[in-house]
């Protein structure tokens, strides 16, 4: 019933990278994760991305199962399959489900609207398009109802009829900004430089936060527009300091790229050396943005970009305006971009489309700009699919193509102890310390895996360590209270430790599990069972905290009560040692040695 615990230490839950860092580390100081949960306009309440990509089309999306609870041969059937499958995250099956349902009720307003959205969300924009003309003609409204149409336009370059799309899509308020970026880089297409850039900072002035200002990638867009135009002077001013306000390394790679093609390769050097994090391969950025220093991007790239940056950037808006659409739209304009590719192989994992989300980062090269966080998602992935031999295969291939990357051999060192390979995890996070890394939750993760490991001297220093470098880790302050608490030492400064992890963090069932237990060992168990009831609130099926209850019961006299959290405890543990030692308090009740002296009740 002993070893630390924290959220740190556990293995279990959802350790995908792209949950913990992908957009952290792409978005370096956007102020956390982006939402990505998909909101549509209307029932039901959520549709993710879809299984497939752009490219792909419905025949070869794997058979799925989750239409064969209705009878399909009935349009009501189908609807029902329909329903079903957009409640399992199946997009695909969906729309299609929908599309057959609309074979025997073509005049179904609900069902066109549910069937646009479904095709949108799927990724077939021709579709989409045609359904969103097929509403328009009913005079009906749908919201995201003309971009699948203005899409096509883009794409085939019809600049015409793309301002004209644009002002279909600004009739829906909440998508004036859009239609904005739309209008003014279709404007630059179309040679009218100075009315695009004066539409493109009018939805910029829409877009404008009150803290904040205008969002920064407006000023980018329209530097880039500037450079299209050959307005050189005017572009380079309008991007003097901007890579100190630009907030993500999607956009701070597009300046890179800019500074690139303007030959002035120490900005360029100086943003991926500074503002690029460890996810990514500093070589082989550099490599790409070389490659691609001779060639100015079309208005299709710049307009996908803006898309995506505007989605971002609005992620947390309530509007309904969903992410995934975006991503969609972008990527059917300019296939080839990477990053939103990136981005949707991340909402496909997110609601567990694996396979999906991995045939899409399968299309990223490796040598892009987005290469290496391509390959470190494919990891993620694969870990999350219960394959850690192949997580870890995956990443050590990403390792040796960077090996002076500290970052990446602590990111191996964790999926080592994850799946409690504590002599692996303890190698990697040393190599990340030989190349110079000396973070906290470096120092913290590595003292976990020497604890595992019996090496207990170098293991305290390393937690040491880690407190000293960051006093507010709750993580480790919980671990090193925890682990002094357990085996008696330190009960002082243990509980004060503890105290303070809890203080930060109270919603977490480990660390007030740990609190309670620090007191019950320094013998105050009327103290200690507020704590641990409260922790098994929090974490029910934790077999360790359930146990730690069942002690404290025992202690207090309550010997019915402990042998029920006992006994439960017993159902939740699949460890044979902590089993046995469960099934023995079962029978013979708390051993004497386990029970703390100093303030029993009626003690002295």
């Amino acid at each position: 019933m002993s070893g630390p615990r924290t959220a740190a230490n556990t293995t279990g839950g959802r350790f995908r990278m792209i949950a913990v860092g992908l957009l952290a580390g792409m978005m370096s100081a956007c102020g956390g994760q982006p939402q990505t949960t998909v909101t549509t306009p209307s029932s039901p309440p959520s549709v993710p991305p879809s299984m497939s990509d752009t490219t792909t089309t419905a025949a070869a999306i794997p058979a799925s199962d989750t239409g064969s609870q209705h009878d399909t041969v009935s349009s009501a059937g189908h609807y029902l399959a329909a329903r079903q499958a957009l409640y399992f995250n199946d997009v695909g099956q969906s729309a299609t489900f929908f599309l057959e349902t609309l074979e025997a009720e073509r005049d179904s307003i609900p069902l066109l609207r549910q069937a646009f959205l479904t095709q949108y969300y799927y990724g077939d924009i021709e579709r989409a398009a045609a359904l969103g003309r097929q509403l328009e003609s009913l005079d009906v409204v749908v919201p995201l109802g003309g971009e699948p149409g203005t899409a096509l336009a883009i794409r085939k370059a019809d600049w015409a009829a793309a301002l004209i799309l644009a002002d279909k899509i600004a009739e829906d308020g909440t998508s004036l900004v859009l239609a904005g970026i739309i209008r003014g880089w279709s404007l630059v297409a179309a040679g009218r430089g100075d009315a695009g850039i004066s539409a493109l900072l009018e939805a910029g002035r829409l877009a404008v936060n009150r803290d904040d200002g205008m969002p920064p990638y407006f000023r980018l867009h329209a530097a880039l527009m500037a450079e299209h135009l050959g307005l050189t002077a005017e572009a380079e001013h309008r991007v003097n300091g901007l890579d100190n306000k630009l907030q993500g390394a999607h956009l701070l790679l597009q300046l890179a790229a800019f500074q690139a093609r303007r030959g002035n390769w120490q900005a360029v050097d100086g943003i991926i050396a500074t503002r690029l994090s460890g996810q990514f391969n500093h070589r082989l950025v550099r490599g790409a943005l070389e490659r691609q220093a001779g060639t100015l991007p079309g208005p299709h790239r710049m307009i996908a970009d803006a898309v995506v940056a505007m989605a971002l950037a609005e992620r947390d808006n309530e509007s309904g305006q969903s992410i995934a659409a975006r991503l969609r739209f972008s990527l059917f304009i300019d296939p080839g971009n990477e990053f939103t590719r990136l981005l949707l192989a991340q909402q496909m994992a997110d609601f567990g489309q694996n396979e999906a989300a991995l045939a899409t980062l399968g299309r990223i090269p490796s040598d892009g700009v987005f290469g290496q966080l391509a390959r470190l998602t494919e990891a993620s992935v694969i870990e999350e699919q219960g394959d850690p031999r192949n997580a870890i295969d995956r990443l050590r291939q990403v390792v040796e193509m960077d090996p002076e990357n500290a970052s990446l051999h602590q990111r191996l060192g964790d999926i080592h102890r994850r799946h409690r390979q504590f002599r692996q995890s303890s190698d990697a996070y040393m190599a990340a310390l030989d190349l110079g890394s000396d973070s906290g939750g470096l120092h913290r993760s590595l003292g976990v895996s020497l604890e595992r490991l019996g090496e207990t001297n170098a293991a305290e220093m390393h937690l040491l360590r880690a407190i000293e470098i960051d006093p507010s880790d709750a993580y480790a302050l919980n671990y090193l209270g925890y682990w002094w608490a357990d085996e008696g030492r330190n009960l002082n400064e243990a509980i004060a430790m503890i105290e303070q992890a809890v203080s930060q963090r109270p919603d977490s069932g480990f660390f007030v599990d740990s609190l309670g237990w620090v007191h019950f060992r320094l013998g105050d168990p009327v103290t200690a069972v507020g704590y641990l009831e409260r922790a098994t609130e929090l974490e029910p099926s934790d077999p360790e905290i359930t146990g730690h209850l069942g002690d404290v019961y025992w202690v207090l006299g309550r010997h019915d009560e402990a042998r029920f959290k006992w006994r439960l405890a017993l159902s939740l543990s699949d460890d044979e040692t902590e089993r046995k030692i469960l099934s023995d308090r079962l029978e013979n009740g708390l051993p004497a040695s386990e029970i703390p002296k100093s303030k029993l009740p009626g003690s002295n």
